[in-house]
């Protein structure tokens, strides 16, 4: 079942009295990579407006509401520009970082997760390889 989004221009704003925490938006180096945005569910938070946005409920989280997918499993916002909606997206949008996600699971786990359905498996190598590239830099600069 998809949500309709009623405005896709002005996003109404979270609530400012909330006690939810903002998740912090992260500068990422996806350097045109859309991987995160094929097959994710990303789940809207208490601060994400879910009326401003096309949503399906989450396959995992009973009674949370994921962005809504093509039938080709990428996110509905997504067209071959990158994020339509990249200013306004979603918080976990705003805030996702494949680095991170790299980072803090190994490859047996990220597999394990990946084979359940949790995790494109593409999501976790990515992060892995842009950490490699970052230590790399590092290691090129202390010479």
């Amino acid at each position: 079942m998809l949500y309709l989004r009623r405005n896709l221009t002005t996003p109404t704003p979270p609530n400012k009295t909330s006690v939810t925490k903002k998740l912090p938006i992260v500068q990422v180096p996806c350097n045109g990579c859309t991987i995160c945005c094929q097959g994710d569910a990303v789940r809207l938070q208490l601060e994400d407006a879910a009326e401003e946005y096309l949503t399906e409920p989450h396959p995992h989280i009973p009674g949370a509401l994921m962005i809504a997918h093509k039938p080709n499993g990428e996110c509905i916002y997504l067209n071959e520009s990158g994020c339509s909606i990249h200013d306004h997206a979603p918080s976990l949008c705003r805030s996702v970082d494949c680095r991170k996600l790299a980072a803090r699971i190994d490859f047996e786990t990220a597999m394990h997760l990946h084979r359940m359905g949790r995790l494109d498996i593409r999501v976790w190598d990515q992060g892995r390889k842009l950490l490699e590239a970052e230590a790399r830099q590092r290691n090129e600069g202390k010479r």
